[in-house]
């Protein structure tokens, strides 16, 4: 497995620069963009139910030509399922000789939570991401899946100092990115907040953010928007994971009660939701949240499901409206689940 490592430097005046916002695209208002979001109405059935005992805490879901790619949290493997969801391989993403049990000790972990696939000449690559928590979180590695699984660390330090300044978080272990999705046009990553914090969407052009991962440009430019989502015993929910398709943003949040972004708490459970990206205004301020449709998850006999979901795949369904959503969740244990969800947009 081959290595390499890229550091980025960054000067305060592409700082500056980098901050300026992104050109807008959408013609929406806020009032406009509030009103078609609430429009529709989510509906959702799990079909199945997988759980991996050797599969350790589960983050992050993608899916490239015919496996699905699962990332762990506190795991030096990223895991290889086929189209049945059985577990055929993994990959070690750098040095295994601290880990224990199988899992990487807390306070040293990189925290991968987030993962998405994108094309760059003939490559298909995959990007992890840490949450950037902490100085050991703020890490991010590149798959090279066409070069048999060539693995790149990432110094993401700059980077996630950028979007604090962004997000105006000036304590550390206040950014917590737990989703990351990409498509053709737009790149997202989405902020999970502490406790009675927003939910936010940082937005960057595709193709920009791509060359400046891969060190051949400067810091991208971003668009912010702030969303507010539902509770449960009067807890709020947090986003922990995206997938960009057809024009849409699919998320899991999920509620734990927990007093920062390192430590983890009881799960009381996950949503699964929709942010239709044409109706997105040119922006939103914390104080005016968007709220989009969400639907609560469920177990198949129709109870509550009380995971802790991380992230997901979504694939179009037989019928237009009609989606296949699979999420990986993570107990803290140790252990990994897995939810065929059929989703439907009414």
């Amino acid at each position: 497995m081959k290595h390499s490592y890229l550091l980025y430097f960054l000067t305060p005046l592409l700082l500056l620069q980098a901050c300026k916002p992104e050109p807008p695209q959408a013609s929406a208002s806020t009032s406009e963009a509030v009103e078609k979001m609430q429009v529709l109405k989510l509906t959702a059935r799990t079909t199945r139910e997988v759980f991996y005992e050797q599969l350790p805490s589960a983050s992050g879901l993608e899916y490239v030509k015919g496996r699905f790619y699962v990332l762990g949290d506190d795991s030096p493997y990223l895991f290889q399922l086929n189209d049945k969801y059985e577990l055929v391989n993994r990959t070690p993403l750098f040095d295994t000789s601290g880990v224990v049990n199988g899992r990487i000790p807390k306070a040293v972990k990189p925290d991968l939570e987030s993962m998405a696939a994108f094309t760059y000449g003939r490559d298909n690559m995959l990007l992890l991401l840490g949450s950037g928590a902490s100085k050991a979180r703020n890490k991010g590695y590149l798959v090279n899946l066409s070069e048999e699984m060539e693995v790149q660390e990432l110094d993401m330090g700059r980077f996630y100092t950028f979007l604090k300044q962004v997000l105006r978080l000036e304590s550390e272990g206040h950014l917590n990115l737990e989703g990351f999705a990409t498509d053709q046009v737009y790149t997202y990553l989405l902020q999970r907040p502490l406790g009675a914090g927003g939910n936010t969407l940082l937005r960057f052009n595709t193709d920009a953010f791509k060359d400046f991962i891969l060190g051949r440009a400067d810091m991208p430019a971003v668009a912010v928007y702030h969303f507010e989502l539902p509770k449960l015993e009067q807890l709020p929910s947090g986003f922990s994971g995206a997938f960009a398709m057809g024009g849409k943003l699919f998320f899991t949040a999920s509620v734990e009660e927990t007093p920062n972004a390192i430590e983890d708490g009881e799960v009381l459970g996950s949503f699964l939701g929709m942010i239709d990206l044409s109706t997105l205004p040119y922006a939103s301020d914390a104080a005016n949240p968007l709220q989009v449709p969400v639907v609560q998850l469920q177990q198949k006999d129709g109870t509550g499901y009380s995971g802790k979901a991380e992230s997901l795949v979504v694939m179009a369904g037989k019928e237009p409206k009609k989606y296949k959503v699979v999420i990986v969740s993570d107990d803290d244990k140790g252990h990994s689940g897995l939810l065929e969800v059929e989703l439907e947009l009414e």
